[in-house]
């Protein structure tokens, strides 16, 4: 199982890109159950923690995460995710953008 850390604005604008399948607040132990269940042959699982997206959106207030909250997302997904909490990664970032006046992209 392959999962890689978001630290810059370049991977999660790739992430944007792509709409990857995405979970807020998903715990460690269940990303090997996301991959399983929702993603595509290939898939890789990335890791965005609440506050690289806070400083990348330019999150404040009650629209930022908790810096230490897990922002779980895969590339290369299957319908199934959709069934099970996920969004897409480019809805979550223009909701962020909508209540922030700001879209890093």
């Amino acid at each position: 199982m392959e999962i890689l850390k978001v630290e810059t604005k370049e991977q999660l604008k790739a992430l944007n890109d792509c709409s990857a399948m995405t979970w807020e607040g998903l715990i460690e132990e269940d990303f090997g159950t996301a991959l399983d269940m929702c993603g595509a042959e290939g898939a890789k699982g990335y890791v965005t923690k609440g506050k690289v997206m806070n400083e990348i959106c330019h999150l404040t207030g009650d629209n930022a995460y908790p810096d230490d909250l897990t922002i779980f997302s895969i590339d290369k997904f299957k319908g199934l995710a959709i069934m099970v909490g996920a969004r897409w990664m480019d809805d979550i970032i223009s909701n962020n953008a909508d209540r922030e006046g700001y879209y890093p992209f």
